[in-house]
């Protein structure tokens, strides 16, 4: 059951990121400085209303894009951008620095929003790392969707969620280089700000290279989470997960994670109350009985392989005070051990050997250095992996965007990792296995529609009567154990329109709920096709109603 739910949830969350089906309205954006700006800012009718609801930003591929401060879209409208199509080198957006010499954030998105098939630089047309936050996503309930992208070089983490309940979906997509060298405290690819989070989901995704915390949660709340089928390489830090409701990490690579290793400190009280070893996820205890206790959460970690190249397995060896991570350490274990719900099956150590990766040795110098300098931070060396070097676009104008000759995270078929994901495909990034991705997208479908031999889900969601309708609805659900439960409708851009279950606890059995066709605010929307989803664990289904006026 928790197998077919799970895919399920996967297939379901894939679906809202293809959301919305709407009819595009492109705006073609020509390549050059503050033209990305000028197009965005521009588009509004005399009254400060959007030209259009549907509007596409579509940019050159092989572009460049210098960003004279951040892009901001705050008059309501969805905010969309996207590559022209083709197979031409993604279009680069690069901050430019102002007569002063510094320069502002890539965007500071206060709607939802969507990118997809673009490069996003956090180094300025100075050489300068002159970033941090390259997405700060501001609406709280928005909801967020990365799709093929690249971004590269952060000073804190590349997607900080500011605000409460967001909804955030990263896709296809890599995150590289996130440092800031004086102080790698920081260093993040994504950051909740201990902010109570709707969702997160990664899939097919490719990290690395950072020096803190592959997901930093800040003990906040997550209540849906899922990293599916990621490559995470070279993570100075965790996947945190302290007070996550409803998680799941399956079918990821996790080679070279927390690189600097578990420092002991030297004060023998301080050990005895810092025994607890450094681990590649984390979790804690909800302290929230009100909201959901911890035997009601539900936490998946399986079919996932994680190890360390002999570099920095022999940092760990070579020095006294530092301890070997673990995948997770004795008190996450003791959930496992305790609670039904907590799964934690499939995983093994394996070292892969990628085909290209960046070499071990430069976070072993940066490890060893702070060690050997009591981590002071003063003169730390470079460890980031950039093949076009980092410099003034006067200097070089080749040095941003992906090279020619880009890392490479395939690996050997021999390796027992690459038949270890359920289904027996590789685990890690598909993306890196073309065919393989193909074949598991098959599968995906297959293993969600083809449910005769399984057990059934956890829920079960209706399809509304009658359909269609006017003015009202019943909505049936069914639930098999006790559940927090979401139901809410979508129009058809993906915007939530009406709540009509609130994270409300709900006991078992068939439960009945009326929609009267309004919204939130109380307004009769329009005729049209509507989308209503269940949400409850770590499971959601979703179904279309039609409105007929």
């Amino acid at each position: 059951m928790k197998f077919s739910s799970t895919i399920m949830w996967l297939v379901v969350l894939c679906c809202m990121i293809a959301m919305p089906v709407v009819a595009q309205d492109y705006l073609d954006v020509p390549q050059g400085f503050e033209t990305l700006n000028l197009a965005v800012e521009g588009d509004t009718t005399a009254t400060g209303d959007p030209v259009s609801e549907n509007r596409v930003y579509r940019l050159e591929r092989g572009g460049f894009y210098l960003l004279n401060g951040a892009i901001q879209n705050s008059k309501g409208s969805t905010f969309r951008l996207e590559a022209a199509e083709g197979d031409g080198p993604l279009p680069v957006i690069i901050p430019a620095a102002d007569e002063a010499g510094s320069a502002d954030r890539a965007f500071k998105l206060k709607t939802d929003a969507t990118l997809k098939h673009v490069y996003v630089s956090g180094i300025d047309n100075l050489g300068n790392q002159a970033t941090k936050n390259m997405l700060r996503i501001e609406k709280e309930g928005g909801r967020y969707v990365v799709d093929g992208c690249f971004l590269d070089h952060d000073a804190q983490s590349f997607v900080r969620m500011n605000s409460e309940n967001q909804k955030l979906f990263v896709k296809n997509t890599i995150m590289r280089n996130s440092i800031l060298l004086a102080n790698p405290g920081n260093g993040r690819f994504i950051d909740t700000r201990g902010n109570t989070q709707d969702t997160i989901m990664v899939q097919n995704s490719t990290f690395y290279l950072c020096s803190s915390s592959a997901l930093r949660d800040g003990s906040g709340i997550i209540r849906n989470a899922i990293f599916d089928h990621v490559t995470l390489y070279q993570s100075g830090g965790e996947l945190s997960f302290d007070k996550g409701l409803n998680v799941t990490v399956k079918n990821c690579l996790m080679i070279d994670m927390e690189w600097e290793g578990d420092v002991e400190p030297s004060d023998p009280a301080a050990a005895l109350a810092d025994s607890l070893e450094e681990e590649l996820i984390e979790s804690d205890s909800l302290n929230a009985p009100e909201l959901m206790t911890d035997a009601e959460r539900m936490f998946t970690v399986k079919n996932n392989v994680y190890g360390w190249s002999p570099e920095v397995e022999a940092f760990f060896a070579g020095i006294d005070t530092v301890q070997k991570p673990v995948l997770f350490d004795a008190r996450i274990q003791r959930f496992f051990d305790t609670y039904e719900n907590w799964v934690a099956e499939d995983n093994i150590e394996e070292f892969v050997q990628f085909s290209d990766p960046p070499p071990p040795s430069n976070v072993v110098t940066f490890a060893q250095h702070r060690h050997s300098t009591k981590f002071s931070d003063e003169n730390n060396p470079d460890p980031r992996a950039d093949r076009n070097g980092i410099v003034a676009l006067s200097e070089d104008p080749t040095s941003v965007g992906p090279a020619e000759d880009e890392f490479d995270f395939d690996y050997n078929t021999d390796a027992q990792a690459y038949t270890f994901a359920e289904g027996g495909f590789p685990v890690g990034d598909l993306n890196w296995f073309p065919g393989k991705k193909a074949e598991w997208e098959a599968w995906i479908e297959t293993s969600v529609f083809d449910q005769s031999d399984k057990q059934p889900s956890a829920f079960n969601l209706d399809q509304n009567y009658p359909n269609p309708f006017n003015p009202t609805t019943t909505i049936d659900y069914r639930l098999s154990h006790s559940s927090q439960v979401e139901l809410a409708v979508y129009n058809m851009l993906g915007q939530k329109i009406r709540t009509l279950v609130s994270d409300k606890i709900q006991a078992v059995g068939t439960h009945s709920v009326q929609w009267d066709g309004r919204d939130d605010n109380g307004a009769q929307v329009a005729s049209g096709i509507y989308i209503y989803q269940l949400t409850t664990g770590n499971q959601v289904e979703t179904r279309k109603m039609t409105l007929m006026k």
